[in-house]
């Protein structure tokens, strides 16, 4: 991490300079530098590098300018202020809150209960190979989903509501393709409409607001939200936002006498990881068991 981030430090780097560069700094040979993964798809060292790119921008001490293209921050330039001897996941757990929330894994709340943490496994050398394989995953998953939350945050409103009406779908809502957007100027506080039935008799109300972390949503929103669905006589609705709640907007929306689900940024790029919105997959392991039973009948 800490030659990346020297070097990002002389002007905007791209990852393929930055691979070239590192592999000259560790003197690797033209076989280090072809090691592949396991997976035959990338090499080692580029992998490597990938991640340290991963690490240091949700430190906060890289910011992605364009594809591929990075430059330091004011944080970036003040830890090489300091001239540390080596940057690691520990510098960067000490330094930065939003690293820290990075590193943990979001749980689902019960209805009515604030959104918890629990510390995220990291794929290391101990425990058994289910565990390290099972960190792993749910490290990649923790990057996948900071990843969505950055893009979908950069995404226009309308686009934003598009992307609601479509996870909609994707959970199994909206019988018969009945979803569409409607939000726009003069929508009432409503951005879409789906229905739970063919025939349309179960209507849900939508909601999209595209709010950053600093600003959470509080109760007053969730009142807005539920005098737009009693203008229309609806009884069901689902709030989302890609900042997160207060705890007054979760207990207004308990209290309602309404059926309203509220749902955060974290859980939202949970749900499209979940159900393949915006996502694909580009790998499957099929991990294996001796079948003892096969071996037991070959002697009967």
């Amino acid at each position: 991490m800490l030659p990346v981030l020297r070097l990002a430090a002389n002007g905007p780097l791209r990852t393929a300079e930055a691979i070239a560069q590192v592999s000259d700094e560790f003197g690797l040979s033209d076989e280090d530098r072809q090691e592949m993964l396991a997976s035959g798809r990338q090499t080692r060292v580029a992998n490597r590098v990938y991640w340290t790119f991963v690490h240091l921008t949700k430190a906060g001490m890289l910011r992605r300018e364009a594809r591929g293209v990075y430059g330091i921050t004011p944080e970036g330039q003040q830890a090489l202020a300091e001239n540390p001897q080596r940057i690691d996941l520990n510098f960067l757990m000490a330094r930065s809150e939003n690293y820290r929330q990075f590193r943990s894994v979001t749980t689902t709340p019960e209805a009515g209960e604030e959104t918890g943490s629990q510390q995220a496994p990291t794929a290391s050398e101990e425990g058994t190979p289910e565990e390290r394989v099972e960190a792993a995953f749910a490290e990649l998953n923790a990057a996948l989903q900071s990843d969505l939350q950055e893009r979908v945050q950069a995404m226009h409103d309308a686009d934003f509501e598009r992307l609601i009406v479509k996870l909609m779908l994707g959970l199994g809502y909206g019988a018969g393709g009945l979803g569409k957007r409607t939000g726009g100027s003069g929508d009432g506080a409503i951005d879409g409409i789906i229905t739970e039935d063919v025939l349309g008799l179960d209507v849900i109300y939508l909601q999209a607001k595209k709010y950053g972390q600093d600003s959470p949503i509080g109760p007053d929103k969730i009142r807005e939200f539920a005098g737009a669905m009693d203008a229309h006589g609806i009884t069901k609705g689902v709030f989302v936002t890609t900042s997160r709640y207060t705890r007054a907007a979760r207990e207004y929306a308990e209290r309602s006498h309404k059926r309203l689900r509220l749902i955060d940024g974290n859980e939202l790029a949970r749900l499209m990881v979940q159900h393949g919105i915006g996502v694909r997959g580009y790998r499957t392991l099929e991990l294996k068991r001796l079948d003892v039973d096969f071996f037991e009948e070959l002697g009967e």
